[in-house]
């Protein structure tokens, strides 16, 4: 039995994290793995994933613990879990935490980290949280039976800043695309909010995402193309739109939609009917919607940098100059005048190559290297 303590999620507050998470069930649950999952409160987790758990009986949940507070909490709860263990079965903690285990405690720990991007980009976290990160980290690498890693990427970073020993106790498991979600977009009109062409981000605008880039180079391309519309798939709060406003000049802005939470049929029709797909991020992880947008048939630019050449498998165009407004908007403007798309090939590949089903083939093979107990 692998057991899943799902603590850490808080629905529409972890980023992609959460989705990549659920792909993963889907995927294990699909090739017949013995699953435990274990959350705090119904609102915790999507409604999606809820109604999909209830209807499929090898997805076991079981509610426990649910204790009151913010997203720290999660610690206690995965701590909780982890010292009320009494058996020799694998858990998975999704989000880098190893909770403190009894003394000769039989069951073995794998982690899930996504990203160690505190250390290429301190200046975009606080001092606090470098720190816990610097102190916890290492712990963790020693601690865990088995490290998780989303990219050969993270994996390179990893040795460089924690050495070859932390780097020995990780294998790469690449995130898992649930294409089914979305349903079948393309017989799907265009959603509604979206006036005609457009050019498709998703993303939240945390500075790494490097949104007001891709603003500005939007506010070029407008000067060219008056056709041709931004819609950015995320939070639509006040502080975002004033972001918008903020980063460039009147004219253009006026052809910027934020979309607001949106369901996963609805991010499809996004996708299916963009003209183009732009992720502009300085820094992925992985980079979960340029591989949703390929794998939905969507032309696609991405920064050439950390994991976003590698997941793409050289079917989006790769921006050199990351923060150069103008070599964004030349990119942009080249790609829409082609006209090109991935073919059924390359499409077909992306799908295959992150299916959940193979992510989660990936998986078992390794917990069942490292030991016995799936």
């Amino acid at each position: 039995m692998i057991q899943i303590p799902l603590y850490t999620i808080r629905h529409g507050q972890i980023g992609g994290t959460e989705f990549a998470i659920y792909n993963l069930i889907r995927g294990l649950v699909s090739i017949g793995a013995d699953l435990r999952m274990l959350y705090g409160h119904d609102d915790d987790l999507s409604p999606e994933f809820l109604q999909w758990a209830a209807s499929d009986p090898r997805a076991r949940l079981h509610r426990k613990w649910g204790l009151p507070g913010p997203k720290a909490v999660r610690f206690f709860e995965e701590t909780l879990f982890q010292l009320t263990r009494n058996d020799r079965d694998w858990a998975i903690f999704p989000n880098y935490f190893r909770p403190p285990a009894r003394p000769f405690a039989n069951g073995r720990s794998c982690v899930i980290l996504h990203d160690i991007q505190y250390r290429q980009f301190p200046q975009y976290h606080s001092e606090k949280r470098r720190k816990w990160l610097d102190f916890y980290l290492p712990r963790m690498f020693a601690a865990a039976d088995l490290v998780v890693l989303i990219s050969q990427s993270e994996r390179a970073l990893v040795r460089q800043h924690f050495g070859e020993a932390a780097a020995a106790k990780c294998v790469v498991v690449y995130n898992a695309i649930d294409f089914d979600r979305f349903g079948t977009p393309h017989d799907l009109p265009p959603p509604e909010s979206s006036g005609g062409r457009y050019i498709l981000s998703v993303c939240h605008h945390f500075p790494h995402k490097n949104v007001k880039t891709l603003l500005e180079a939007f506010a070029r391309l407008a000067d060219r193309d008056p056709s041709i519309e931004l819609v950015l798939v995320g939070s639509a709060s006040e502080g975002n739109r004033a972001f918008v406003r903020d980063s460039m000049p009147e004219h253009a802005r006026d052809r910027v939609r934020i979309t607001g939470f949106v369901t996963d049929q609805e991010l499809g029709r996004y996708y299916a009917h963009a003209d183009l797909f732009v992720l502009p991020s300085l820094y992925e992880g992985f980079g979960m919607p340029a591989i949703e947008a390929l794998g939905l048939g969507v032309p696609t630019l991405v920064s050439n940098a950390y994991s976003l050449p590698e997941v793409t498998l050289g079917h989006a165009g790769l921006i050199d100059d990351l923060l150069d407004p103008q070599a964004w908007a030349d990119a942009m403007e080249r790609a829409l005048r082609s006209g090109d798309r991935p073919g059924p090939a390359a499409v077909a590949q992306v799908r295959r190559a992150y299916a959940p089903e193979q992510s989660a083939r990936s998986l078992l093979r390794a917990l069942q290297s490292c030991g016995t107990g799936v």
